[in-house]
């Protein structure tokens, strides 16, 4: 596990800027489930893998408080230039938060990047810090398998865990989650997204 993540946080660190200039928009599922989550929230909002601060920019211009916390040094540097929020360094299996102190969890294609058998450890953490009741957006992969891709033109290997949305069901209920809704999504390169809404019981 500590090579996963320390190999992934090597590849962010190397292309962050790139990847901040590929991903300037919100995506259209996240959108549709923007105001539910905002309505839900009751407290701050906790983007986990908030990246170079682009879903962080898309709270704040909504005047929702929010905190970012992200693995890779590199892009929460991207991230500052883009917002004002606290931002912090971390990884998804050991959240530095108190319980119960989040209204809301934004997991933006970050889990994914989590071997599957983490993936349970990882949402009952963030189900911990979340208040009763409180939103999970949680964006990933659809498909199958686990494997490393590399960064068009990098040195910079990501590592990848793919799931079917029976798979993302089972792992929200296993840890305390009702699930709301769910929105599908295909990028122009043809890559499937799965986008969830579920909530902490």
């Amino acid at each position: 596990m500590d090579e996963v993540i320390a190999r992934n946080r090597a590849a962010y660190d190397r292309i962050a800027e790139d990847f901040a200039a590929r991903n300037p928009d919100v995506p259209a599922p996240y959108l549709a489930f923007a105001d539910e989550f905002q309505r839900r929230a009751d407290g701050p909002l906790l983007d986990l893998g908030c990246g170079p601060g682009r879903d962080l920019a898309f709270w704040a211009g909504r005047g929702v408080a929010a905190v970012g916390l992200d693995l890779s040094a590199a892009m929460l540097r991207a991230a500052r230039t883009r917002v004002q929020a606290p931002l912090v360094q971390g990884d998804l299996l050991r959240l530095p938060f108190r319980a119960g102190v989040f209204g809301g969890v934004w997991c933006s294609a970050a889990l994914l990047h989590l071997p599957k058998a983490a993936a349970s450890a990882a949402l009952a953490d963030m189900r911990r810090v979340l208040r009763p009741g409180g939103p999970l957006l949680l964006s990933l992969q659809e498909g199958d398998g686990e494997s490393w891709q590399r960064w068009p033109g990098e040195n910079a290997d990501r590592f990848f865990a793919r799931y079917r949305a029976e798979e993302v069901g089972e792992l929200l209920r296993g840890v305390g989650f009702t699930l709301l809704g769910r929105e599908r999504d295909v990028t122009p390169t043809g890559k499937r997204w799965l986008c969830h809404l579920a909530a902490a019981g």
